[in-house]
């Protein structure tokens, strides 16, 4: 019997959740719910399941559910799902507007004792998963994540948009607590953060700059690592292509530099993301992204929007010539 699966939230990105779990072998869409009703009826009819018109109607069908709402709304929903049922639950990032409210949905779903993932969706690049399993130990860590402008996620600061999926990823990466952090930033288009920058210093020595921009003229996605073996990384997420170097030091010769080069094939990374979280709830195993990587994540991109702010009332005092 399949696992019998349900989709909140059903605009951009929801929409996308909702075929892809269609799309899963061993799972039953059980229906979907938007708070706008056409656009439910929208979704459903595409994928042929049933818009239901009310969370509480959708949920008391479901195993698991996919919730897929603007961040603010994260807490609310997932208060309003366990006060009517106790699915499992996988939560698009950030896990939520502000550290309480994560620590909050952490606490209800271990209250309902089921699982919760958390939709860090780089994660699931091949291109990073062969970095990851290569086990670096990161001497310094260059992310670059630039995209031109548009109307989607422009309610938060560019750091919890864009910037925040590689701060999961150097979180992960280098496993030190953080030391010091220097940033700057500014507003372009939008009332809030549009581009930043950011230097982050872990306790272990390892540094990462880190650019997140949303008001950039072409798209980007790099990942840079050198690590305290001699060994480089480059990754470019969109294409999958991953660069590596490897630095051999010889007394009495000059350093070798052994070279190579990989491309991943395509594969939908939502699909490798929910395909992890089914396969989790069968297995009875842990999730790649738990909620409280979401937490860590989240802590670090308000902290570093904090500090852009702070950059940014400091410039605004420099007076003009």
């Amino acid at each position: 019997m399949g696992l019998k699966v349900g989709v909140v939230g059903v605009g951009y990105l929801g929409q996308h959740h909702a075929r892809v779990l269609s799309e899963l072998s061993d799972v039953e869409m059980v229906g979907v719910y938007d708070v706008d009703p056409g656009r439910a009826e929208e979704v459903a009819s595409r994928i042929r399941v049933r818009a239901h018109s009310s969370i509480a109607s959708l949920v008391r069908e479901c195993d698991a559910v996919s919730v897929v709402t603007p961040t603010l709304y994260h807490l609310p929903v997932i208060e309003e799902i366990f006060s009517i049922a106790s699915p499992h639950v996988f939560l698009e990032k950030p896990i939520a507007d502000t550290r309480e409210n994560g620590q909050r949905i952490i606490d209800l779903t271990k209250k309902k004792n089921v699982l919760l993932q958390i939709g860090h969706i780089e994660r699931f690049n091949p291109g990073l998963e062969a970095i990851l399993e290569s086990r670096p130990r990161p001497a310094y860590i260059e992310a670059q994540r630039l995209s031109a402008f548009g109307l989607r996620g422009t309610d938060v600061p560019v750091v919890v948009d864009l910037m925040i999926h590689d701060i999961d990823i150097i979180l992960t990466l280098v496993n030190s607590p953080i030391s010091t952090m220097r940033v700057v930033g500014t507003p372009v288009i939008t009332p809030h953060i549009d581009i930043a920058n950011a230097w982050i210093e872990f306790e272990n020595g390892c540094l990462a700059q880190v650019l997140g921009s949303r008001v950039s003229m072409e798209k980007l996605r790099k990942f840079r690592v050198f690590d305290r073996e001699g060994r480089y990384f480059s990754l470019n997420f969109d294409t999958r292509e991953l660069s590596e170097a490897k630095v051999s030091l010889n007394p009495g010769s000059l350093p070798q530099i052994e070279r190579g080069k990989r491309v991943f094939e395509a594969e939908e990374p939502l699909k490798k993301e929910l395909r992890s979280f089914v396969d989790a709830i069968r297995q009875g195993r842990t999730v790649k992204v738990s909620g409280e990587d979401g937490l860590r994540a989240l802590e670090v991109a308000l902290e570093v929007n904090r500090l852009a702010e702070e950059s940014l009332k400091r410039f605004q005092q420099i007076p003009s010539d």
